[in-house]
């Protein structure tokens, strides 16, 4: 029989590795988020090329009200395609054509608009089990940040969502789908971006954002959303980037991290059996 020592000791073993598995899925999915110099000492954001998710995979939008009980649509967001030269919809501040950023904004910074689109894969739970969409929903963005020091090698500042909105129209499943989201519409969506100037003389950008969000939706006639509508309101949080100790070290590929991890479970189980054997002579 193991002695409570002994049991203490796997049961802390146990511990240290399922933290590992933790850390080897956490460093398997980071992406990191990359920028140019702006020419003053800073980077322009919203950062182009780089994408918003969600920090974990219990962020995400989730429409609740209108369904029965035990019945849900999650939606796992990607937030992309932040560039440049396209056409502004509503933005608070006036910006010359090609420009997403300029001063002002409610916190003493900067203001950024643009309009990006956010990709949504859809899965239903409950009584919407095998229900699966992925659809991309075109957005109004306008964030605003606050004033940072130019030419510091790191620059960490608050951020905010003052306004986010998307629709769709014409969808075969959803009649009305519309995203509303940001403080200039009721929901605050506070967040926070740090810049760290990389040996290349680029930026590694680390930010996020909990996004508060009211989703409205209305099932469509003959569609598996029928008789369904309603107007969620919730939070999640989305991320960009990394933060630059994490980006220092290399990121393991998943299937790597899936191998390493599957051992590491496997001898959470196999070091208890070992002790029992030496002890059983």
């Amino acid at each position: 029989m193991l002695q409570p020592d002994s049991n203490a000791r796997s049961k802390s073993l146990a511990l240290v590795l399922g933290l590992a598995v933790f850390w080897l899925a956490s460093s398997a999915t980071a992406v990191p988020c990359e920028v140019p110099d702006n020419g003053v000492g800073t980077a322009n954001l919203p950062p182009a090329g780089c994408e918003y998710s969600g920090e974990t995979v219990a962020d995400f939008y989730e429409l609740t009200a209108g369904l029965p009980p035990g019945t849900t649509i999650e939606m796992v967001p990607v937030l992309k395609n932040f560039f440049c030269g396209l056409p502004i919809g509503t933005c608070s501040a006036p910006l010359p054509p090609g420009i997403c950023e300029v001063a002002g904004g409610n916190l003493g910074g900067n203001v950024t608009c643009t309009q990006p689109s956010v990709e949504l894969t859809i899965t239903g739970t409950g009584m919407l089990a095998g229900f699966s969409r992925f659809i991309t929903v075109p957005l109004d963005w306008e964030t605003h940040s606050g004033p940072r020091n130019l030419g510091d090698p790191v620059q960490s500042f608050s951020t905010d969502v003052f306004r986010m909105q998307g629709q769709i129209f014409g969808d075969p499943d959803f009649c009305v789908f519309n995203l509303r989201a940001g403080s200039q519409l009721g929901f605050p969506s506070p967040g926070s971006t740090v810049l760290t100037e990389l040996p290349s003389g680029n930026w590694n950008v680390d930010s996020f954002f909990d996004v508060a969000y009211d989703f409205e939706f209305q099932g469509c006639p003959g569609s598996q959303l029928e008789g369904f509508a309603g107007s969620t309101q919730s939070s999640l949080r989305i991320r960009t980037g990394e933060t630059l100790a994490s980006a220092s070290v290399p990121a393991l590929s998943p299937l790597s991290a899936a191998a390493l991890g599957a051992l590491l479970l496997l001898l959470v189980g196999t070091v208890p059996m070992i002790r029992r054997r030496a002890e059983h002579g």
